[in-house]
């Protein structure tokens, strides 16, 4: 392979930096219109919570539920199968969680000390198995599912 000259060289790395700079440039202006707006919405938000504040009554306590009592169905899935959770809730609190149907990859008992994660962080958020993590996603997206039905 031929030397090349140190004038070729400087002629292909001005090239490469006119066409990063060019996408830099086109780009730039979008994120910063995003930022902006995003940080308008923000205030905003800010400004109607601080209102919402002012408008309650200080002695009115501040206890609303988020869930609905009962027990709710989710489901997830994706390329390796599903996962279905049934979810009780009682007095705003997680108070089961159960696998009604595994139909992944790998058995059930790979996934099944998951529901007990649920319950001691009252969330969908666990920790992933390793060795079974798109499993463990279905379960996580199965409990979101629930959860989300039992918004009120």
């Amino acid at each position: 392979m031929a030397k090349m000259s140190n004038k070729m060289i400087a002629l292909c790395s001005a090239a490469v930096g006119t066409i990063y700079m060019t996408g830099f440039v086109i780009t730039e202006p979008e994120q910063s219109q995003t930022t902006t707006h995003h940080q308008e919405r923000t205030v905003n938000q800010d400004k109607r919570v601080v209102k919402e504040s002012k408008n309650q009554n200080a002695k009115t306590p501040s206890t609303s539920k988020i869930y609905k009592d009962g027990t709710f169905y989710g489901t997830g899935i994706n390329n390796i199968g599903s996962v279905e959770v049934a979810v009780t809730i009682k007095d705003d609190k997680i108070t089961s969680v159960e696998i009604t149907k595994c139909d992944t990859q790998y058995p059930e008992s790979e996934i099944s000390h998951l529901p007990q994660q649920v319950l001691a962080r009252q969330s969908s958020k666990i920790d992933i198995v390793s060795g079974a993590t798109l499993s463990s996603e279905d379960f996580q997206s199965a409990v979101a599912d629930a959860l989300q039905q039992a918004k009120i």
